[in-house]
């Protein structure tokens, strides 16, 4: 029943055929479809120049789509804007959800992405005025017959061109961004780390030694790709567990990242598994894909037992930071979220904002809320005080010891 009325609904959404919008670029026209493969080549090309992010990609979102949203019997609505010649401006790939019987457009996978935004040309994306977003945006509530947009963490801006969804109302983020500027490694191994903090980097690593021979690494072939997708998925379960924190990465979740792990290796979409080995032994891994010269890292994970106490994460992601300086990438993208180890490397913060946008009066009921309770979040967070008692909160009442 769930297929037989997405079929129908992208039928009426092709039926209307272009909509028009007066904007201040001049007129765009809109398609609107849950097609993803009709979009593949628009779509491939786009992302070379559109400032975005790996979730943003081609093959990320159809992966998305067969695994997290299809066997739900879920939808999506994937806008694209037009200018009078034919020549693609914009893609804005939406999830269609429904809560307290209201449908809802988030961003497509947002819940499993560090940043959130449409593809846009990026001269068009400096000419639209927030009217013109409104426009749009109005049209596709329209035809999609959406109450309300729950939109997380975009950033004001990426690559050096405006977000244009940032000219709508908003709300600060929860979490911001954190990235590594790269150059030489050298350098900033020194100016960010002491002679001591140094030489404990360096003796940690003998004693992770003594346990077995080190070997930093990515994982390659398709056997090696599929079975450090596991390790990874069972550290993190673990983890997660202990913290009293619900893991994102289900049945559907895993069976996307194995998907996306074994894409080819130029995809931008790719999942790339990097791992510290102490003797047979997984101790960490780091792993994330690169996309217009940035590594962004998406998951991490460390194996138990006495490896912990060397801090092999650390030492993993210090020498994925100097070999992503070694092949000339521009930034070593950490994530979402403070952390330790984000500020002891980061020297770049991405500020990020949430929109909750009513397109009638009804979907107020699911925006106020929301956007309440993420500022609440969001201070918590903020507070050097309540946010540890809020963590020890969580892992007394939730967390458990793995039984491994």
């Amino acid at each position: 029943m769930a297929r037989a009325a997405v079929g129908g609904e992208r039928r009426d959404l092709e039926r209307k055929g272009p909509i028009t919008v007066e904007t201040s670029v001049g007129k765009i026209k809109l398609q609107l479809t849950d097609d993803i493969q009709s979009l593949a080549s628009i779509w491939e090309e786009l992302q070379l120049r559109a400032p975005c992010t790996p979730p943003q990609t081609y093959a990320w979102a159809r992966a998305w789509i067969r695994h997290m949203v299809r066997p739900e019997g879920g939808d999506v609505v994937i806008v694209t804007g037009h200018d009078a010649n034919g020549r693609v401006l914009f893609l804005l790939p939406f999830d269609k959800s429904h809560k307290l019987g209201m449908t809802v457009l988030s961003w497509m996978g947002q819940a499993h992405a560090n940043y959130n935004m449409g593809l846009f040309e990026p001269e068009m994306a400096a000419g639209l005025t927030a009217a013109d977003i409104h426009a749009i945006l109005a049209e596709i509530a329209s035809a999609s017959g959406a109450d309300a947009a729950i939109l997380y963490s975009q950033p004001y801006s990426w690559e050096g061109v405006a977000n244009p969804f940032a000219k709508l109302p908003h709300q600060k983020a929860a979490s911001n961004g954190f990235a590594v500027t790269l150059g030489d490694f050298d350098k900033m191994w020194h100016e960010r780390f002491g002679k001591q903090s140094r030489r404990n980097f360096d003796r940690k690593e003998r004693k992770l030694a003594e346990i077995g021979p080190l070997d930093y690494g990515w994982a390659e072939t398709e056997a090696e790709r599929l079975a450090l997708a596991e390790t990874l998925f069972t550290q993190r379960s673990r983890q997660y567990a202990e913290l009293g924190v619900g893991d994102i990465l289900d049945e559907k979740g895993r069976a996307l990242y194995r998907e996306l792990a074994l894409l080819p290796d130029d995809s931008p979409s790719r999942l790339r598994l990097g791992y510290l080995k102490a003797g047979d032994d997984v101790a960490a891994m780091f792993c994330g894909s690169i996309l217009h010269n940035r590594l962004s890292v998406c998951f991490s994970s460390m194996a138990e037992g006495p490896m912990q106490r060397q801090s092999p994460g650390a030492l993993l992601l210090r020498h994925q930071i100097r070999e992503a300086c070694g092949k000339g990438l521009a930034f070593y993208d950490i994530g979402v979220g403070a952390a330790r180890h984000k500020d002891e490397w980061s020297d770049v913060e991405q500020p990020l904002f949430d929109s909750f946008l009513a397109f009638k009066p009804q979907g107020y009921l699911v925006t106020l809320p929301t956007a309440a309770l993420t500022r609440l979040k969001g201070a918590i967070k903020a507070s050097p005080r309540l946010w540890p008692i809020a963590l020890r909160v969580r892992q007394r009442l939730f967390g458990r010891k793995s039984k491994q």
